[in-house]
């Protein structure tokens, strides 16, 4: 399981400063059971001992790990998981969020702390849209959710 750690590191997932737990593969920290849930939807790596320095660029400045495959075995599906559709009528199932995860230039565009922040605002945000639009004022941000669709509609 997850080992606990003293509080006032800041949540991967919230950005919340009460991180307990750090996740047991990648060491990352976050607060709570459901911040857990969401750091695993995406598969994460153990640290790597040797790693460049921040400032330095290339092919080790943001490691990516591979993503897992996806578990052959049933998988229960949490209340929010119904195969119900959004106030648009629209919703991403297993497959899609795995084909974005599974994607390396997501994973590298992932790599970038101010999209990271973004998004992490987005999704912690009670008024998202309002994040959602202010955010697409960023060129780096619109240029992120045009790769994510181009994985959910390619064109030829």
């Amino acid at each position: 399981g997850a080992s606990p750690m003293k509080g006032g590191q800041e949540c991967v997932v919230c950005g919340d400063n009460s991180a307990k737990y750090k996740c047991p593969v990648c060491r990352a920290p976050y607060c709570s059971v459901a911040c857990c849930r969401s750091h695993k939807e995406i598969p994460c790596s153990k640290p790597e001992t040797e790693r460049k320095s921040v400032g330095e660029e290339g092919a080790g400045a943001c490691p990516v790990a591979k993503p897992k495959e996806p578990s052959k075995r049933p998988r229960a599906k949490l209340p929010s998981e119904e195969d119900t559709e959004d106030e648009d009528g629209a919703r991403l199932r297993r497959e899609h969020l795995i084909s974005i995860a599974s994607s390396d230039s997501i994973r590298k565009a992932l790599c970038d702390p101010h999209l990271v922040e973004t998004l992490a605002h987005i999704d912690a945000s009670s008024q998202a849209e309002q994040a959602l639009d202010a955010a697409c004022e960023d060129p780096g941000f619109r240029e992120f959710t045009e790769k994510v669709l181009n994985i959910l509609d390619p064109k030829p």
